[in-house]
């Protein structure tokens, strides 16, 4: 099968993906997140500048912190893969000038039952 020169599928299909892209929320990584490992603690501080601290809500699974703001018209999720894992239990938030501060304190592999 010969291709149209003229048929524009891969724009076609970029003007879709952004649509759906914008329909289901902003994903993107536009603003910076920054991961600090200390000996007791993981510190993630994120450059939030449009948020509201009312609107911002977090979750954590041990492994991924997910940060939540909701913003009009397109709320963002942000996920953040941390680098060892956590107590989900722990995490300590401040917000201060559009600068987002959570702290975590490391928690054992669960996986790891102690077999010698």
């Amino acid at each position: 099968m010969r291709r149209n020169p003229n048929d524009d599928d891969e724009n076609n299909f970029t003007n879709i993906f952004n649509q759906l892209n914008n329909m289901l929320g902003d994903t993107s990584d536009s603003d910076p997140v920054d991961v600090h490992e200390y000996d007791e603690e993981i510190r993630v501080v994120a450059d939030l500048p449009d948020a509201d601290q009312n609107d911002i809500a977090l979750q954590c699974d041990g492994r991924t912190l997910t940060i939540q703001i909701a913003q009009d018209p397109v709320p963002q999720v942000k996920q953040i893969d941390l680098p060892d894992y956590v107590d989900a239990q722990s995490a300590d938030m401040s917000f201060n000038n559009g600068i987002l501060e959570v702290t975590l304190d490391r928690d054992n592999d669960p996986a790891n039952i102690g077999f010698y």
